[in-house]
Formats: structure tokens, C-alpha cells, sequence
């Protein structure tokens, strides 16, 4: 799998914590909460996947999860459009490991059609897809 095309230093502006580190920098975790939402955002850099869980205030079982794997670019962007984080190019699946069961999500023939995904957390928690590419 490719190597996730990030800038540690801008997700740590955008989130404004400080992310827990897994081992060996494998994962980034960070963690916000507005207005009773927790948003639980994992990026596993060497894999190319991002994930997005969100909470409801201290319940143990997500709203809803899913990762991403990420073929594109991850973007901080902070202009008249608002403040977000924007991922290029991804394969949505229901976790990290969905590919060793459906194939190389990296593999532009197999899965050819991909989303982009905008994720704001000012002032409220906010999970966008924002375009649909497809390569056929």
C-alpha cells in the first residue's frame, strides 16, 4: 500500500490536540467533542487509510464508522469556504481491514470509481461527500 500523501503538522492545527501515537508512529489518533458528538479520527499513514468514528457525549457504541483508503491527497484548507480537512480519491469501506476480502482498493482498474470526503469540526462536527470520480 502506498504511504498517505499528509501533513502531521496541519492535522494538528485543524484539530487543535494533541494526537495519541501509536508505536513506531504506525497511527495518529485524534479526538474532539462538540455539542454532545465525539468525533474519533485514526490515520494509519504507512497504509494510506484514514477512519472516522462519531459518538454520541460517552456512549461505548458508535453512530456510525468507516474508513477510507486515501489515493489522493489529504488537504487542510482554511478559506472563505471554511476551515476542513479534505481527502482526495477515496474507497470508502466499513474498516481497515476490508481489503483482505475485497481486493486492493489501490488498484485504480478494480475499484474505479472513488469519493472525495470534507470533514469540518467548527463549529460543529461535519462528515461531507463532496464529489464522485468515476475512471471508467
Amino acid at each position: 500500500m502506498p504511504e498517505l500523501r499528509w501533513n502531521d503538522t496541519e492535522f494538528l492545527d485543524f484539530f487543535a490536540v494533541e494526537p495519541t501515537v501509536e508505536e513506531f508512529f504506525l497511527s495518529y489518533n485524534y479526538e474532539v467533542k462538540r455539542e454532545g458528538l465525539r468525533l474519533l479520527f485514526t490515520v494509519w499513514q504507512f497504509e494510506s487509510v484514514i477512519q472516522v468514528s462519531v459518538y454520541r457525549g460517552l456512549s461505548e457504541g458508535a453512530l456510525f464508522t468507516f474508513a477510507a483508503y486515501v489515493r489522493g491527497e489529504c488537504r487542510f484548507v482554511n478559506d472563505a469556504r471554511g476551515r476542513y480537512l479534505e481527502f482526495e480519491d477515496c474507497i470508502v469501506a466499513p474498516s481497515r481491514f476490508w481489503y483482505m476480502k475485497e481486493g486492493d482498493p489501490f488498484n485504480h482498474e478494480q475499484f474505479p470509481a472513488s469519493l472525495s470526503i470534507r470533514i469540518g469540526i467548527d463549529p460543529d462536527i461535519n462528515i461531507a461527500i463532496v464529489d464522485y470520480l468515476s475512471r471508467t
